[in-house]
C-alpha cells in the first residue's frame, strides 16, 4: 500500500507534459529515398512540430520537430509536398497525439512545395522562413553537384611500392554547393 501512495504522489508531482523530442526527422512513411533539401528558419520562443503531407494522396509522408531559432534542415523524398505545421511552447509538448497541449498553433502553408532532381546533378529543395508569422516565405534552393579530379595525396600509391602498370587510375570526387 505505501508504494502504491509513493508511485500515485511521485506521478502526481510529475510535470503534465512530455520532454519534447531531440530537433530532427521522428518519422517517415516513404519508401523513397530522402535526399532534397528543405531548411526552415524559425525565430527563438516557440518549438515546431512539421508533417510533409503528399499533395496527391493525402498521405502523411514525413514528421519533424523543431526548435524555435535553432537550424533545422532535412532531407526529403522527391514530389510535391503540403507542409502542416504546429507550434507552441516547448515545455508543453505533449507528444504526438496533444502536440502543445491547448497553447498549439497550427497552420499550413498554402501552396504545396516541389522537390526534385532536376538535370543531371541539381537537387532543387525549399528553404521556409517562419521567423515573421505574418509574411512567411519560401523560396527554391538547390544543391549542384559535379565530378572534378580527386587532388588526394591518399589516392596515390606509397613510394616504392610495386603496382604494375603505371598508376593512372582518374580518381574523381563529387563536390557540391548551394545554387538558386
Amino acid at each position: 500500500m505505501r508504494g502504491m501512495a509513493f508511485a500515485l504522489l511521485i506521478a502526481l508531482a510529475a510535470p503534465a507534459g512530455a520532454a519534447p523530442p531531440r530537433a530532427g526527422l521522428l518519422w517517415a512513411e516513404t519508401a523513397l529515398p530522402r535526399t532534397l533539401p528543405l531548411q526552415v528558419k524559425t525565430a527563438p520562443g516557440a518549438d515546431y512540430y512539421l508533417v510533409l503531407r503528399d499533395a496527391s494522396s493525402g498521405a502523411d509522408v514525413l514528421g519533424a520537430y523543431l526548435q524555435g531559432g535553432a537550424f533545422f534542415r532535412v532531407l526529403v523524398p522527391p514530389g510535391r509536398y503540403a507542409l502542416k505545421f504546429a507550434r507552441g511552447p516547448g515545455a508543453d509538448w505533449a507528444g504526438e497525439g496533444a502536440l502543445f497541449g491547448p497553447a498549439t498553433e497550427s497552420f499550413a502553408l498554402e501552396a504545396p512545395l516541389d522537390f526534385a532532381v532536376t538535370g543531371a546533378a541539381r537537387k532543387g529543395g525549399q528553404i521556409v522562413d517562419l521567423r515573421d508569422p505574418g509574411a512567411i516565405s519560401v523560396r527554391r534552393v538547390g544543391i549542384c553537384q559535379a565530378r572534378s579530379p580527386a587532388r588526394d595525396d591518399r589516392l596515390k600509391p606509397s613510394p616504392g611500392v610495386e603496382t604494375g602498370p603505371p598508376f593512372t587510375a582518374p580518381a574523381m570526387i563529387l563536390r557540391a554547393r548551394i545554387c538558386d
